[in-house]
């Protein structure tokens, strides 16, 4: 199994294919395999890297501050491209990740080619007391995190009738959770500027949704408005993760957004 020393731990990574280098990001719950449809069909056309998070799936522990988890993983992807050898990638980000994708392409700007974000939106804009009701509703979530995971896959799969393949690999990131590295990533998306840095961004951005979720797909919209140079793209019958709930449109969105972007060529005279 790869792993690499990065920046005082130890990363698990994997990679696939030659070509245009796309690094794909999972969320803070999650692991390199929620990208598994992606890896396979990606594979066959450019360079795909997937990658665990610090303190997720089978690398290292969380063993930084929580106000310095985002900018510590930030350094982690940079490591990792320096390792590989990769100067420039394309990032593909799922919800919280793509927090840490926004911030590596603000902060590292020439390592991005261009960016993806997927089921991702602004956080903020609570009123007082609106705030205090969702702090709760939060720390009652993460206190259910502790449950047996057992307790939760009756729900998931109903959830998920639909989308067997999404089902599939969320119940098997939900049985391997790490629960305390999780709850301190969300901690530290609070010490983050969270999207401030990301309306400063001059990197190519494609926002991608499903429609199956009235409430977020509407929060998505606000967010690709305020991007400097975004695309956004709605996967129909779809919700979180849209990837793998339509894991063959958003497979051909993201080639023809590739495509459109030139992204194949410009690796390929190398600039």
């Amino acid at each position: 199994m790869p792993r690499i020393e990065v920046n005082g731990t130890m990363l698990y990574y994997e990679t696939l294919g030659s070509g245009l280098p796309i690094i794909f990001i999972h969320d803070y719950a999650t692991s390199h395999h929620l990208f598994e449809p992606q890896a396979d069909y990606f594979s066959k056309r450019a360079k795909v890297i997937v990658f665990d998070l610090r303190g997720n799936g089978q690398s290292g522990k969380m063993n930084v501050e929580i106000s310095r988890i985002v900018d510590t993983q930030c350094e982690d992807l940079k490591e990792l491209m320096d390792g590989l050898s990769v100067d420039r990638a394309v990032i593909v980000a799922c919800s919280s990740g793509a927090v840490l994708a926004q911030k590596f392409a603000y902060l590292y700007p020439e390592r991005v080619i261009n960016m993806v974000l997927v089921d991702s939106y602004f956080q903020g804009g609570d009123t007082a007391t609106g705030g205090k009701v969702k702090d709760i509703f939060e720390i009652c979530a993460w206190v259910a995190h502790y449950l047996p995971a057992e307790m939760f896959i009756r729900s998931l799969r109903i959830t998920y009738n639909k989308w067997l393949a999404a089902y599939h690999i969320l119940r098997r990131e939900l049985v391997h959770e790490r629960t305390t590295e999780l709850i301190k990533q969300r901690l530290a998306l609070r010490y983050s500027d969270s999207y401030g840095f990301a309306l400063r961004l001059q990197v190519p951005v494609l926002v991608v949704s499903g429609n199956q979720n009235e409430w977020v797909l509407k929060q998505v919209k606000k967010s690709a408005a305020k991007y400097p140079f975004a695309h956004l793209a709605i996967i129909e019958d779809a919700m979180y993760p849209s990837h793998l709930c339509q894991p063959q449109l958003f497979n051909r969105l993201l080639l023809d957004y590739l495509e459109d972007q030139k992204c194949f060529q410009r690796t390929e005279s190398g600039k």
